[in-house]
């Protein structure tokens, strides 16, 4: 009896005990889930500045958001702009002629040396690369003609100012004026020589479009103008291409 008695008194303590251990660990779990629940509310909430609602917060983040896309976008269009300058070619007895640039200057400064006049008025300089296709063996420059010709050109202006020296424009025909082309490193005229595959860039013509004044020539345009290269002497004598200026930046 006494027996009996001491093991269901063992069995309670045991028993005791275990309820004990399970209430003590679902009370832990109950306090590490709160303190999660504390922590990841404290982390995600944003202090705004004084006088600050969140409904003001959310409209300035949106509108930050709005201004650099479109900053953005405009970089984008920009770049896209500067990639479209035109690259008009012509070929004529073998020889490709690229116009890579054609400007407007108001001065003659960037054609002549340190000691001469610079002389401000209405100008057209026109830079080209020039290549050799093979078509017809070497290539003389001396044998090409560079020409422009617009509505807007008093062509029998230019021997009374220039007389008889043809730089930068002398008489061809009514509306058309022909230039020596120019090195741009040297400024000297350019006769050379092109082998087969050969190219040659950074030469140039300069145009005065208004020899008897400074004021601008309001009737040569890029759109109405066009340059002529024209073939002087040797194969295909006196035949010509003309490339338009048309969409050349003023």
């Amino acid at each position: 009896m006494n027996n009996t008695r001491r093991k269901v008194g063992r069995m309670s303590l045991v028993l005791c005990i275990a309820v004990a251990l399970a209430l003590m660990t679902v009370y832990l779990a109950s306090c590490g889930s709160g303190t999660t629940t504390k922590k990841s509310a404290i982390s995600t909430t944003t202090k705004l500045p004084p006088g600050t609602t969140k409904q003001q917060a959310t409209t300035e983040s949106n509108g930050a958001s709005t201004q650099a896309q479109s900053t953005q976008a405009q970089g984008t269009g920009s770049t896209q702009a500067a990639s479209t300058t035109p690259s008009a070619s012509a070929t004529l007895a073998g020889a490709q002629f690229t116009v890579v640039n054609a400007t407007r200057p108001n001065t003659n400064q960037g054609v002549i040396s340190s000691s001469a006049r610079a002389v401000p008025g209405d100008y057209l300089q026109v830079e080209f690369k020039i290549f050799n296709n093979g078509a017809d063996g070497l290539i003389d420059l001396s044998q090409y003609s560079f020409r422009l010709q617009s509505p807007g050109v008093a062509a029998d202006t230019y021997a009374d100012y220039y007389g008889s020296t043809g730089t930068y424009g002398a008489y061809v025909d009514d509306n058309e004026i022909s230039a020596t082309l120019l090195d741009f490193t040297s400024l000297a005229p350019v006769t050379t020589k092109l082998k087969v595959g050969e190219t040659m860039d950074k030469v140039f013509v300069f145009f005065d479009l208004n020899p008897l004044t400074n004021a601008p020539n309001a009737g040569v345009t890029k759109a109405n103008t066009q340059l002529i290269i024209h073939k002087t002497s040797g194969t295909d004598y006196d035949t010509q291409v003309a490339i338009p200026l048309t969409g050349y930046p003023d």
